[in-house]
């Protein structure tokens, strides 16, 4: 008969591992298939061939599927794929929305209007939050995907926005599990009793169900038939089988919160994770107002995870710009949508004192000798003595004497007279300018949240600002009861009902997701910056966002340490990294918001003290080692 001679490949899917199995099978046909196969996963270290038989993650298969499975590949290598068991209905899944991927990132055919929208959400009892209209257009966008992201500005409702697209698209006996910071488990914990009325059809108010305990306890609350879920990234990580099996067993929609947190993708458990276990939710969302922390590679494994073996990650690496690869397939709604005012930002040069000056030169030197060794290096580069390099130049350029404390426990040696000169100095300029601008603040009744990357400077503001009332938010805070000052929870409603707390001491990576301060606070003042550009924009959204008052202006206070141009500003180079990710960012999202960020970055002031050159650092640092000449020596 016709075709008895073709090659077949059975596929074959294994639930427990997440895996798949492709082996010869049929006719020992004349193709060369297999040999294209080893060639295409010869770089996979997870694809194992064993004879007739290759075993490798189930994505690896789609992979497969997508490059070799086309009817023109097929028959020319004369060969046919051939699903079997619960493969089939995984692969005819994955093609249909292959398919419908490339369609649609190309141009998308809106299936259900914004009033389709109202309509059924208020038979679902979606009765008390009124959608704005840009949250209707984005919900309209992403119910006519299988798939979606949303990119939206923090505070444009990006949580609102999903707990109704899965109202919208969830089929009976559908979970919805939220993978999320524990940063943002209030406000997903809020959010069904401020949309959704007490008597909801069908459960409808069901609340979430916060997983934090052991395995155990894990595998028994979701076996329990509740269907709303939240897990942290952290938990996540630590219970993979556990999350695995639940995703192979029941249909799940997933939305992953502050999807950049993934960004790494192999390189990190979580990403790996999540690629892993990518094409097992029957829905997937992904939700960040920074998708792109650092470049266009940040955004590749969020799109492998959202529409796994499509190639759409493969393009980002191949350097097609992000934008063009994603087309269609993500919702964008900026500021100026939300009518939001521009925010203003003032930006401040601060000298260095002589000591601090000494300190920081010498440290430089050291600090470019080893980065230099770092980048130029044919070797495994070390990047965490670079970064601590880095990292102590940033601490130098705020508080030379906790950078001095480091110094000392380091055992690194530091010439007694500099040592001296800095103690004696005390507190850097930088610094007592901060504390300053808080305090008139405070005079005028206006309440600041300084920002800055070090829990030492945390806590030595506390001291410094104790006449304010400070409270502080940083990695050791933990969750917990709004009315245990302990907790993080305690002390943001302090900040906000308490007339005598004037300030907020936070460090951007523990406090820049999750919470709002626009309410009662319009002043953010940076202590200092870092590197990573989704820690300065979504701390900038505490304060600026939807629901700001009318008439409210909202100021961003950023202090940058002056240097040499000889030696350089860490400051300034933090100022220019920023705008070129910024700008990385506004190309893929096409914000004008972002756009006027990046330019205030530009017109800044450079922090370079043009009245000391070299020469006069190396006097500086001769004289404070006890080496200069006497000036009858001289």
């Amino acid at each position: 008969m016709p075709g008895d001679d073709i090659a077949e490949l059975l596929i074959e899917f294994d639930p427990v591992r997440v895996s798949g199995r492709i082996s010869r099978s049929g006719p020992d046909a004349d193709s060369p298939i297999w040999e294209r196969l080893r060639a295409h996963f010869s770089s996979a270290s997870d694809v194992k061939f064993m004879g007739a038989m290759a075993d490798m993650p189930w994505p690896r298969v789609l992979e497969a599927i997508r490059e070799f499975g086309g009817r023109s590949v097929q028959q020319s290598l004369n060969f046919r794929f051939r699903p079997t068991g619960e493969a089939v209905a995984r692969v005819t899944t994955f093609v249909r929305e292959l398919k419908e991927a490339r369609q649609k990132r190309n141009q998308l055919v809106l299936e259900i209007t914004p009033k389709e929208i109202e309509e059924r959400l208020i038979e679902k009892g979606f009765t008390k939050r009124k959608l704005k209209s840009f949250q209707l257009r984005d919900l309209a966008h992403l119910a006519s995907l299988s798939h979606g992201a949303n990119f939206s500005v923090p505070g444009a409702g990006k949580t609102t926005v999903a707990f109704a697209l899965h109202l919208l698209v969830a089929r009976e006996n559908e979970h919805l599990l939220v993978i999320c910071p524990k940063a943002a488990f209030p406000a997903w914990r809020l959010i069904v009793g401020e949309c959704v009325a007490s008597d909801a059809p069908n459960n409808g108010a069901e609340e979430f169900v916060v997983l934090d305990g052991r395995e155990e306890d894990t595998d028994r609350l979701l076996r329990s038939g509740a269907r709303r879920l939240l897990m942290s990234y952290d938990l996540m990580v630590r219970q993979q089988p556990t999350i695995a099996a639940y995703l192979a067993r029941q249909p799940v929609h997933l939305i992953v919160d502050e999807s950049h947190r993934m960004k790494a993708g192999l390189a990190s458990q979580r990403g790996a994770f999540l690629l892993s276990i990518s094409s097992l939710p029957v829905r997937r969302d992904i939700l960040s107002g920074t998708p792109m922390p650092q470049d266009a590679n940040d955004i590749a494994s969020q799109l492998g995870f959202l529409w796994p073996a499509a190639g759409y990650d493969l393009q980002i690496e191949r350097g097609v710009a992000p934008r063009q690869v994603l087309g269609s397939l993500y919702v964008r709604t900026t500021k100026q949508e939300l009518g939001l005012p521009e925010a203003k930002r003032h930006f401040y040069q601060v000298d260095m004192a002589e000591g601090q000056l000494a300190l920081y030169s010498m440290v430089r030197s050291e600090a470019l000798r080893q980065l230099t060794q770092t980048v130029r290096t044919k070797a495994q580069p070390d990047y965490v003595r670079a970064r601590r390099s880095v990292m102590r130049l940033l601490q130098l350029s705020v508080n030379p004497t906790l950078a001095l404390q480091s110094m000392m426990t380091d055992d690194r040696s530091v010439r007694s007279g500099i040592a001296d000169k800095v103690v004696e100095e005390g507190t850097s300029s930088k610094m007592r300018a901060v504390v300053s601008h808080a305090r008139k603040l405070a005079r005028e009744g206006r309440k600041s949240v300084i920002w800055t990357i070090f829990t030492g400077n945390i806590l030595d503001l506390e001291l410094q600002l104790a006449d304010l009332n400070p409270v502080s938010l940083y990695g050791a805070v933990p969750s917990g009861d709004f009315n245990d000052l302990e907790t993080r929870e305690g002390r943001l409603n302090r900040f906000h009902v308490d007339a005598s707390c004037r300030v907020l001491l936070a460090n951007p990576a523990a406090a820049g997701e999750g919470i709002s301060l626009h309410t009662v606070c319009h002043d953010a003042i940076y202590l200092d910056r870092s590197y990573v550009s989704t820690h300065y924009l979504q701390s900038i959204d505490r304060i600026h966002r939807l629901g700001l008052p009318p008439g409210i202006e909202t100021n961003i206070h950023i202090y940058r340490t002056k240097a040499p141009r000889e030696i350089g500003s860490i400051d300034l180079s933090v100022s220019r990294r920023l705008r070129f990710k910024i700008r990385n960012l506004q190309q893929l999202l096409n914000d004008p918001d972002l756009d006027i960020i990046a330019l205030d970055e530009e017109n800044a002031d450079d922090p370079i003290d043009l009245d000391v050159d070299i020469q006069d650092l190396v006097d500086l640092v001769e004289e404070l080692e006890g080496r200069a000449m006497s000036e009858a020596e001289g």
